[in-house]
């Protein structure tokens, strides 16, 4: 797949929305449809829900289009689960 800017408009704005929502099956999804179109050329590298659901809530917390209220709760998840927001 080429990505241009159309392409990679259509993963950020769907990566976004999944990611927020703390859906391991529909974050899966959205890996293996992306990876059927050949943004990914590697098996899904997260394999342990736990480490999706984490990984999905340190996205939040850099994602410049999650709100303050998104952030803080993922933040506050996070260190719940004995993890840094932080990357």
């Amino acid at each position: 797949m080429k990505l241009n800017d159309k392409i990679l408009k259509e993963w950020l704005l769907e990566r976004d929305n999944v990611v927020k929502t703390y859906d391991i099956d529909a974050f899966k999804a959205f890996w293996y449809k992306w990876q059927k179109k050949g943004l990914y050329d590697k098996s899904m590298p997260l394999p342990d829900d736990e480490v999706i659901e984490i990984s999905m809530r340190k996205m939040v917390c850099n994602m410049t289009n999650a709100t303050d209220a998104e952030k803080k709760d993922a933040e506050e998840w996070l260190y719940q689960h004995g993890s840094s927001p932080y990357l």
